[in-house]
């Protein structure tokens, strides 16, 4: 059991070398972002903070959150789980202060017990050895406690469903390098005379000041790019066309970008932020109409536009038009019928209303009910659905539709994911060394080829030469004490 966890702990190490390094904490809403601080208890200010500043402030204790959550699995996995069950009953109701009271033939018998050979010393180290004893069965148990609550290091279905979940929010990524000044931006072509007319004219320069042509892009920078609404506005017709080509959204071949008014026409729907929900896009009045709805507001209520966020994004994947809106009224009558727990000819006699009453008291799937899909923006739907196929002229034209499309590619998407990872993790978990034939089993799987995967072996060979070092030693470590205990069970 312990070599298994183990190499769960390892095989998430190694799952950054194939995929993404990019902090999960990115994509999170604010509920998830506030539902996380308040699990590591990190205060959060008092005054609804914005999802930005809740961001910023996972982003300052992610690493050492991170650090902490391994530090918990090492001192469990170090304790031993046979020698924490066995010190359970003693220790669940001991203070360790109680070792004080004792005499030293208790001390030397308790100590015996929980696994010291020949206890000896004076009474006061005996006292400090229990001690001790006691402060790990306490760190041991905090520490299962965590695994227990949180799923770190987990079954494998709980990794594997987490892995596909990242692999998938990520499907729409925004892939596009960082803008440059001198050449992504609407105003990077204009000649120094025009930069230095439009700086007068906003104040942000004075008549005959002594200025770089860089300077000038840097002001610019600060007053046209950083005001953008929508941020596309500032971009050059190139940089559009790459960014719709990097999406597999390019309206054209050519190397040429086409008119303007046609990237931009793209640009409206297409776009989207990696961080933002569907609610960023929203205005006030839609936010407080969608909370009024359902009935979380009352219509006279005062509230800021930070504050109606919030609320939204507290509540959004609680409401049912939300889940349920990306099921067909087929899909619902399918499910139920497939679950007995409608007969088909009384499904096909249901209103929409009806049978949405009946799947959300019955439907148990937690993954489901927050697939990330279902708080994204028209128009990352959009993107998503033509990277996965479907025709620019097949695209539906409502949000119900867009997301009953979305949910049929992801449902496939994940599918293929956790077979994926099955297959990878059969091929780790095949013996406890993780070998080099282990790792081209890995990359023959990933790439499909044995050619294609000698070639990838060989450009990732050192790279990754570094990370399979510390994996191998780990597992070594572990195989080393599986082999003690084997002998002395022999002996």
């Amino acid at each position: 059991m312990k070599l298994s966890i183990l190499f769960l702990f390892v095989l998430g190490a190694q799952a950054s070398w194939f995929g993404s390094d990019t902090p999960a904490y990115q994509n999170w809403d604010t509920q998830q972002l506030t539902a996380w601080l308040k699990e590591h208890n990190i205060p959060t200010p008092s005054d609804a903070p914005s999802q930005q500043q809740l961001q910023e402030l996972v982003k300052s204790n992610w690493a050492s959150a991170q650090q902490y959550s391994a530090e918990q699995y090492k001192a469990a996995q170090d304790y031993g789980s046979d020698q924490y069950n066995a010190a359970q009953k003693t220790f669940q109701n001991l203070k360790d202060y109680a070792f004080e009271t004792w005499d030293e033939s208790t001390l030397r018998q308790f100590l015996l017990d929980q696994g010291v050979v020949a206890p000896k010393g004076p009474r006061e180290q005996l006292v400090q050895l229990a001690r001790q004893k006691h402060a790990d069965w306490q760190k041991t148990a905090s520490s299962l406690s965590y695994v227990a609550s949180t799923g770190v290091y987990g079954s494998p279905s709980y990794q594997a469903s987490q892995s596909v979940s990242s692999v998938i929010a990520q499907a729409t990524a925004d892939v596009s390098r960082k803008l440059d000044d001198s050449k992504d931006y609407v105003y990077s072509t204009w000649d120094d005379n025009r930069l230095r007319s439009f700086l007068e004219e906003k104040g942000l320069i004075k008549t005959k000041q002594q200025v770089q042509r860089e300077e000038m892009l840097q002001l610019m920078h600060s007053y046209y790019a950083k005001v953008a609404d929508p941020v596309y506005e500032a971009w050059s017709d190139s940089y559009m066309y790459e960014w719709l080509a990097a999406h597999n959204l390019s309206p054209s071949t050519s190397s040429t970008p086409p008119p303007r008014t046609t990237l931009l026409e793209r640009m409206k729907s297409y776009y989207y932020d990696v961080t933002q929900k569907v609610w960023n896009t929203w205005s006030e009045s839609d936010m407080k109409n969608w909370l009024v709805e359902h009935n979380i507001v009352k219509s006279n209520a005062q509230i800021s536009r930070e504050k109606l966020q919030k609320l939204v994004a507290d509540n959004y994947l609680n409401a049912e038009d939300t889940i349920w809106s990306s099921w067909r009224d087929s899909d619902i009558r399918e499910w139920l019928v497939e679950h007995d727990y409608v007969k088909g000819d009384d499904a096909s006699k249901l209103s929409r209303e009806q049978l949405v009453k009946m799947i959300n008291a019955k439907y148990n799937d937690v993954s489901a009910r927050t697939a990330p899909y279902l708080v994204w923006p028209d128009a990352r739907l959009r993107a998503y659905l033509r990277e996965n196929g479907l025709s620019e002229d097949a695209l539906p034209t409502s949000r119900p539709g867009l997301l009953q499309e979305a949910r049929i590619r992801y449902t496939q998407t994940t599918t293929r994911a956790e077979a994926l990872y099955q297959r990878i993790l059969d091929a780790l978990n095949s013996g406890i060394h993780i070998a080099e034939d282990k790792l081209w089993a890995v990359l023959e799987i990933l790439t499909g080829t044995k050619e294609r995967a000698a070639e990838k072996a060989q450009s990732a060979k050192e790279w990754s030469n570094e990370k399979g070092k510390e994996a191998r030693a780990s597992v070594v470590s572990a195989t080393a004490e599986a082999s003690g205990k084997a002998v002395k069970s022999e002996l």
